[in-house]
């Protein structure tokens, strides 16, 4: 029953990916939209450190080495889902946004002790913003609207191998292969009032994407002592140039709400050609503190310290369409992630009377700060904020669920820059990681 019941979801959910605005930030008209960190909610609350972040409870898509490292010879089905409510800020101009979408889906799949599979899904960029302006030319008000929606998506099969696996040290590699799918849509529009309605230009640029791809990622586990363990991990997404399709319509209308004064200009014709996607290195650490119970009747905690930097040659990102190539003049990118997680007692699964239901929750705390590949007059936009969140663990049969919400602050941006937007949001992230459990979904029946 669970079974069709996830099935459904998941269903449902991939239809609700494709019907979202997606995100909501001027910044994403740019390239193939916003690209920041889209993690889930275990993720997320650590400052969005991902790449030496492992827990055999949790999924993590954004280091493919992590699959073969979940409760053994369970599967494991996660989805997760974001709110995110903006405020944007040019001088004395203010407006607010909000937007809601998917985080991820996957199903990651554990076998024979050393290998894992995975199938996921989520989003590599995310494009949806609304730009009104005008001005007074000859005696008449001209207005300009600029508007996109749309994502780029990753659908990814994946897979990882545990090379050496020893009492002390353990190393694990993994490999994404990706399916890039979804488009974008910007759109231009000029026009005056008069009186049968508005009058003018309308003109509409779509990308649509049909590409493969991967990504690769290897572990590092060391432990020192009894009570301490050190995690190294690293991705490298190679450069890439990726398929895509390009349209561009443009139309003169005399009233727009009447679609029969349309008259196209430029007819839709589409363009095959390639966008290069640079090249993204993570590489990061994490300590664990599992310290041993001092008696009986003492709680065993955990504590984890993760950090992690990433860098992408954003400089390299260009289109190019029947010899034309086409370069928003991106920066390169880096970023630095911070993460620490806490439980009173680590044990799952332990009933004993003075272990109470809070004890076992995981308490999160992080931060980041990232430079992106955005530019206004001549300044890199930083992207700074905080994060915090809890995983609460839900055991059934000995197979261990979690529940996991996260909050994030932040703020994107440079007011001083001529034309610059500041951009404040504050949000929060809810994911659910489910583990059959082992009665219901490995039960033998022996017919007599």
């Amino acid at each position: 029953m669970i079974r069709h019941i996830l099935v459904s979801l998941f269903t449902l959910l991939a239809l609700f990916t494709e019907a979202q605005i997606s995100t909501n930030s001027p910044y994403s008209s740019q390239g193939i939209g916003d690209t920041r960190f889209y993690g889930n909610a275990y993720l997320s609350s650590l400052g969005g450190a991902s790449v030496a972040t492992f827990d055999s409870t949790q999924v993590n898509l954004f280091n493919p080495s992590s699959y073969s490292l979940t409760s053994a010879q369970l599967p494991l089905f996660s989805l997760g889902i974001n709110h995110q409510e903006k405020r944007f800020s040019n001088g004395n101009s203010t407006s607010e946004g909000r937007f809601s979408g998917i985080t991820h889906m996957s199903l990651v799949v554990p076998f024979a002790n050393r290998f894992g599979l995975a199938f996921g899904l989520k989003p590599l960029s995310r494009t949806g913003y609304e730009v009104n302006d005008n001005e007074v030319i000859d005696g008449d008000s001209i207005f300009y609207d600029y508007t996109g929606e749309g994502a780029i998506q990753e659908f990814l099969l994946g897979f990882s191998t545990t090379i050496i696996d020893q009492r002390n040290h353990q190393l694990t590699l993994g490999v994404n292969g990706k399916h890039y799918f979804g488009g974008v849509n910007n759109v231009r529009k000029t026009f005056q009032n008069t009186n049968i309605g508005e009058a003018g230009g309308q003109e509409t640029v779509s990308l649509r994407a049909r590409a493969l791809g991967a990504e690769f990622g290897l572990n590092y586990q060391w432990q020192i002592k009894r009570a301490h363990r050190l995690k190294i991990g690293a991705t490298y997404r190679p450069n890439q140039s990726l398929n895509f399709t390009k349209s561009k319509t443009r139309i003169y209308f005399s009233s727009f709400s009447n679609t029969s004064s349309y008259d196209t200009v430029v007819p839709t014709a589409p363009i095959e050609g390639n966008i290069t996607l640079p090249e993204k290195m993570d590489l990061g650490f994490s300590y664990v503190f599992t310290p041993d119970s001092i008696s009986r009747s003492s709680k065993l905690p955990m504590l984890m310290f993760t950090a992690q930097y990433s860098t992408t040659a954003w400089s390299r990102y260009n289109e190019v369409y029947e010899g034309e190539i086409v370069s928003p003049n991106f920066l390169d990118g880096n970023s630095i992630r911070l993460g620490l997680e806490y439980s009173p007692h680590r044990d799952f699964a332990d009933r004993s009377s003075y272990v109470n239901f809070l004890d076992k929750f995981r308490y999160r705390v992080g931060a980041y700060q990232t430079n992106t590949q955005f530019s206004v007059d001549g300044n890199q936009l930083v992207d700074r904020g905080v994060t915090a969140g809890i995983g609460v663990p839900i055991v059934l049969n000995r197979a261990v669920s979690s529940v996991n919400f996260s909050f994030n602050y932040g703020a994107l941006g440079d007011t001083e820059a001529i034309g610059g937007v500041q951009e404040n949001y504050f949000g929060f992230n809810f994911g659910i990681n489910i583990a059959p459990s082992y009665d219901r979904w490995f039960r033998k029946y022996k017919l007599d």
